[in-house]
């Protein structure tokens, strides 16, 4: 089975693969939360939503501005939903998982960005995702200026200004580097960072089986990357699939980089030494 038929039913996750635009992305998040809970249902999640955008709908409309509203959408989201930041759901899966973080309140930075955008924007409010240094926010754009939620943080709210000199702070990159990444994330971009996220967690802990379905997700949004091309080889060896490495670690060597040849050709032997078809 090719990596797109194993994804058929993803409709969302393989309109970002064609490059279509108006993506869902609750529906794109809750396919890849699939991977690790083959029995999720969406529909649970998807009302939580709806039964939000109700709630908060009469409220919005009698906001006198920009920041009420915005004002409103943090409150009932941090203490009617208890979203939440948590330091430990670096080292856990299911924080990634959108339906998990809706059911538990706890999450990291993009997966609880994913719910104030989800929700705001049912709401009219046009809260976008900003793929920042090594931390996910939203922005938005008000007639007093650009203003920055740190969802994690309880929907801390900040300026521009504030932002850059927070994310300099926790990342240590000058403020120069940081100013061009304060800018609206493509939806594709919003899906590769969380993929990435959970290609990380999983190759620390060693599950390299869930670490190539998310790196197969990957080579297929980016199907130009040698990166991604090359890490989808070595993941397929390490998941257990040595036939199939054979041929990506080979494709690779073609087209890889001098200094990784040495290594490549390591992992080609070992992919041969495990697969039947070579012994």
């Amino acid at each position: 089975m090719s990596a797109l038929q194993q994804f058929a039913r993803d409709e969302q996750f393989l309109r970002l693969v064609r490059r279509e635009r108006d993506v869902d992305l609750v529906v794109a998040a809750l396919e890849i939360a699939r991977d690790g809970q083959p029995e999720l249902t969406f529909d649970p999640t998807l009302r939580a939503i709806r039964s939000a955008v109700s709630e908060l709908t009469r409220p919005i409309a009698m906001a006198g501005s920009e920041m009420s509203e915005l004002n409103l959408l943090v409150e009932y989201l941090t203490e009617r939903l208890n979203l939440h930041g948590d330091d430990d759901c670096f080292d856990c899966p299911e924080c990634s998982y959108l339906n998990r973080v809706v059911d538990t309140g706890r999450g990291i930075p993009i997966t609880l960005s994913l719910i104030y955008m989800a929700i705001a924007n049912e709401l009219g409010i046009p809260i976008v995702g900003v793929s920042a240094p090594s931390h996910f926010v939203v922005q938005l754009e008000t007639d007093h200026g650009v203003v920055y939620i740190d969802a994690f943080r309880g929907g801390h709210i900040m300026s521009s200004r504030e932002c850059v000199h927070w994310l300099h702070e926790i990342t240590e990159l000058p403020t120069a580097e940081i100013r061009p990444t304060l800018k609206p994330a493509s939806d594709r971009q919003v899906i590769v960072r969380m993929l990435n996220n959970l290609k990380s967690l999983f190759g620390s802990r060693e599950d390299w089986v869930s670490a190539w379905k998310v790196q197969q997700r990957l080579a297929l949004l980016n199907p130009t990357s040698y990166r991604d091309k090359r890490d989808l080889a070595l993941l397929t060896l390490r998941a257990g699939r040595p036939g199939e490495a054979i041929d990506l670690i080979s494709r690779c060597i073609e087209v890889g980089h001098v200094e990784e040849l040495p290594l490549l050709q390591q992992h080609l032997r070992e992919a041969r030494r495990e697969s039947p078809r070579y012994n």
